[in-house]
């Protein structure tokens, strides 16, 4: 993995909108991070559950909360946290989530001993919406079709250089799959690696409703459309397209009959075993024990 030659400041980026209790780990689990170089930056999407003013009751100077009253959409955000940034690195991070508290330390070093890699994702364990170990989504470097398919690299889990997230800003033209887009029109220029750990904790709560998935059908046809030829060539344009409205027409098929819960689950998914069920458990309860300064920690 290599070791830390000096400590780079890491940017991490949490855009949030109604996270609910989600919020609370999600944050906890910054500051529970083995590397403690870094700045929180918040951005407000337009909440109106109280998250706001729970970002507002932290009291440190590496946190910074951001809003405008507007719902600009994550793309948006993305591009603004970004800006925003001080670090040279900055980390993806969603607001349901939360992290492994070696993520921070082990994708600094990757970067610091690969310095012709632009960024590094992770796997993951995925919990439910009780903080239950549900599956492990294990990291892989992707292939061309995995990146065209479902996007190929775990989007929150991305840390990447400042200067590479700024020379490839998030399209807003892709609602749904702004991350497949972004991993698709790079993938020829840039330098991205999975490492194996699970050191994120993904929020798994099933496939969501079928118009929302009809939203992210539409924009993954556009992106291989795009793309494809150059990358698959025509013929795998067309299978992927094919597959593409297969896929949408199964979940419209679902919706209608009340079948949605049986394709709620992802081949790429895997079976937990009990040492790691107690090692998800563990961290969780570190991250709950974790303290931040202007919450109650008791």
């Amino acid at each position: 993995m290599g070791v830390i030659r000096h400590s780079p400041l890491v940017s991490i980026g949490i855009p949030f909108l109604n996270p609910g209790a989600y919020f609370e780990l999600a944050v906890r689990s910054v500051f529970a991070q083995t590397y403690q170089n870094w700045e929180l930056i918040l951005v407000d999407d337009g909440s109106r559950d109280g998250s706001y003013e729970r970002a507002m009751a932290i009291r440190d100077p590496r946190v910074r909360v951001l809003r405008d009253g507007q719902n600009k959409g994550l793309p948006a955000r993305l591009n603004e946290i970004v800006q925003l940034a001080r670090g040279e690195l900055v980390a993806r991070m969603d607001a349901d989530d939360a992290m492994h508290p070696l993520r921070l330390e082990r994708q600094v070093a990757f970067l610091q001993a690969n310095p012709e890699v632009d960024g590094v994702t992770s796997g993951a364990y995925l919990i439910d919406g009780e903080d239950n170990p549900l599956a492990l989504l294990p990291g892989r470097q992707p292939s061309t079709p995995d990146v065209l398919v479902w996007g190929g690299f775990l989007h929150p889990s991305l840390m990447a250089r400042k200067a590479w997230f700024g020379n490839h800003p998030y399209s807003l033209d892709y609602p749904r799959a702004e991350d497949r887009e972004l991993f698709v029109r790079t993938l020829k220029v840039s330098r991205l690696r999975v490492l194996t750990a699970p050191l994120y904790l993904y929020r798994w709560f099933g496939v969501p409703r079928g118009h929302v998935l009809r939203v992210g059908y539409r924009s993954e046809r556009k992106i291989m459309w795009k793309y494809g030829p150059k990358l698959v060539g025509w013929g795998g344009t067309l299978r992927l397209i094919l597959l593409s409205w297969s896929k949408e027409a199964l979940t419209w098929l679902a919706e209608k009959i009340g079948a949605e819960k049986h394709i709620a689950r992802r081949r790429v998914f895997e079976a937990l075993n009990e040492s790691q069920r107690k090692e998800v458990l563990s961290i969780l309860k570190a991250i709950r024990g974790t303290p931040v300064p202007g919450w109650d920690n008791a």
